[in-house]
């Protein structure tokens, strides 16, 4: 037990040093703000089986309680949706609520949980991240197991149930659970997906030549040299970040993954797979021809930022999609136009894997992303009735779409739309966060995380300059588009992945897995691309490399393999 805290603690503190060493980490803020009439919690309170049927009593009829929570640029504290969030949770508890809130910035608050959480002088609710780490800490009885409560719930259920795997999904292997899951709604069960599932191409160059984004890696290595050929004095391909490994926006065209992953039959490690060598090797062609910039691995964003606004280089095949956009905002080379097309087929392997296809329906994350409540926390039974009802149809409403007739209107068959004055607002995502509109992604309002809606995201979604080959050149919107030139195909076995029921040890080494052969992994790629290394006679070091990163490497595929849920 004592080894599985430390990693997780450790871990915690390394990221913090070398943010600090790095010069990359914020002020740390945590600025305290007061719903209802201020107050702070009670600091113990006797746990209330789940079944005992009543509430427990509070005092004055009021539920005190202490929240921390990330923010994303937008202080939540005073805004309209905040402010209608705690009126219904008042009329929905049939109490008064009052909140001592801690909002810090969401690096800080990533950067920081772990060490408060080792600490153990905890909020009453707070946000949380590290899935496997709140396991481990709840196994050891500072986070209260919500599963003993699960008679105070009405509607985070519904989300349960829509999820593949069910309650083996929610649950921990002995049924335990120690945090609300984030939840997302997607009725139109769009398959959009996330970065890492689109090239970004320098339009303007390619329209100047009558050029297009390439369909196929033959094309793309093609399209590359005559690239080069026309801008000799630019590097055609670079990274959009240097935390993001260079091959990331390769490893689906080549049906691969960049870490441990369901393969659609087993769980395996990517970064060991033939498929990934093969990437790997193609991946180093391009850079053999003078085609990818040496900085590739180094640039961190402000750098790839510089480069690409004035005009430094091509296409980024690895970036999050909406830098296209960013990029073109920000350009000083007006003559610059970014934009989108779908990842190029390999024909050995067929439609390229998209990353991060969203689930049809009502479902809970399986990120880790979450909310916790203290095992020391007065009125358990209340804070999760609470949490549970920020689930409920009309809150996620609220969250997602602001405030009726202010943010968004509703026809008579219930179809909701953004109102002009949002829409026509110089930045619409900004505009709604000023309300407090959770699904703008800069201010989440209520207790975070709250369920996510996929329709107003896309609805406040900008049109961007995309590509196909059947539409050509024109503007779409990320999600609509990689959920329409991907098709069904194109979705990872590993987004449909079945649950694995782990214990709390189990999912440590799990963990531990991920960090330390992904590290090692990373590292050697670059050597492997800039030549440094020889993917015919240095791939088994590299691979026996990956495998001691961590004690036991096939043992805990084994485990992992055992565990899942089919």
């Amino acid at each position: 037990m004592e080894n599985r805290k430390s990693y997780f603690t450790v871990t915690g503190i390394a990221v913090l040093v070398c943010l600090a060493l790095s010069g990359c980490s914020k002020q740390a803020s945590g600025t305290a703000g007061t719903s209802g009439s201020g107050g702070t919690s009670v600091a113990t309170g006797t746990s209330v089986p789940a079944g005992a049927g009543a509430m427990s009593a509070l005092p004055d009829n009021t539920l005190k309680i202490k929240v921390s929570v990330p923010t994303f640029g937008t202080d939540p504290g005073r805004t309209e949706v905040q402010q209608e969030w705690l009126k219904r949770v008042e009329a929905y508890l049939g109490c008064k609520v009052e909140i001592t809130w801690t909002y810090t910035p969401w690096a800080d608050y990533r950067n920081n949980e772990q060490v408060i959480l080792a600490s153990g002088a905890l909020p009453d609710a707070f946000t949380y991240t590290w899935g496997d780490a709140i396991n481990a800490y709840g196994e050891d009885g500072l986070v209260l197991d919500i599963s003993k409560y699960t008679s105070y719930m009405t509607y985070y259920p519904r989300y349960i149930s829509g999820t593949p795997g069910k309650e083996a999904m929610a649950y921990n292997k002995d049924g335990s659970g120690y945090y609300f899951k984030d939840g997302f709604v997607n009725d139109n069960n769009i398959s959009g997906a996330q970065s890492f599932t689109g090239f970004i191409y320098r339009f303007d160059a390619l329209q100047a030549n009558n050029l297009t984004p390439a369909t196929t890696l033959e094309e793309f290595s093609t399209l590359c040299a005559a690239l080069k050929a026309l801008y000799p004095s630019l590097y055609v391909i670079s990274n959009s970040d240097s935390n993001y490994a260079f091959y990331r926006g390769f490893v689906g065209i080549f049906h691969t993954w960049d870490t441990l992953y369901w393969n659609g039959n087993t769980w395996t490690y990517g970064p060991v797979e033939n498929n990934f060598r093969d990437m790997l090797r193609y991946i180093r062609a391009l850079y053999a021809e003078g085609y990818i910039d040496p900085e590739f691995a180094t640039d961190n964003g402000d750098a790839a930022t510089r480069k690409a606004t004035t005009g430094k280089t091509l296409i980024y095949p690895t970036a999050w999609a909406g830098m296209a956009t960013h990029w073109n905002t920000n350009k000083v080379d007006q003559a610059i136009s970014f934009g989108l097309a779908y990842l190029p087929q390999n024909s050995q392997y067929g439609t390229p894997w998209k990353w991060g296809s969203k689930v049809e329906g009502t479902s809970l994350s399986t990120q880790g992303f979450g909310i916790a409540v203290s095992a020391k926390a007065a009125n358990p039974d209340w804070i999760v009735k609470l949490i549970d009802y920020q689930y409920s149809p009309e809150m996620v409403e609220l969250q997602n779409w602001g405030i009726e007739g202010v943010t968004y209107t509703k026809t008579a068959d219930g179809t909701k739309q953004f109102t002009p004055e949002i829409l026509s607002a110089p930045d619409p995502v900004q505009a709604l966060g000023n309300y407090g509109v959770t699904s703008s992604a800069v201010c989440r309002t209520g207790i975070v995380f709250t369920p996510q809606d996929f329709i107003p995201q896309i609805t406040q979604q900008r049109f961007e300059p995309w590509w196909s080959l059947a539409d050509g050149y024109h503007d779409d919107k990320y999600w609509e588009a990689s959920s329409k030139y991907g098709g069904t195909e194109s979705v990872a076995p590993t987004d449909r992945a079945p649950i694995v029921r782990l214990t709390a040890d189990e999912a440590t080494s799990r963990a531990q897995l991920i960090t330390a052969c992904d590290t090692v992994a990373k590292e050697y790629a670059v050597r492997f691309i800039n030549g440094q290394l020889d993917l015919d006679k240095d791939w088994d070091s590299y691979v026996n490399a990956v495998k001691y990163a961590v004690d036991d490497f096939d043992g805990v595929f084994q485990m992992l393999n055992s565990n899942t849920v089919r």
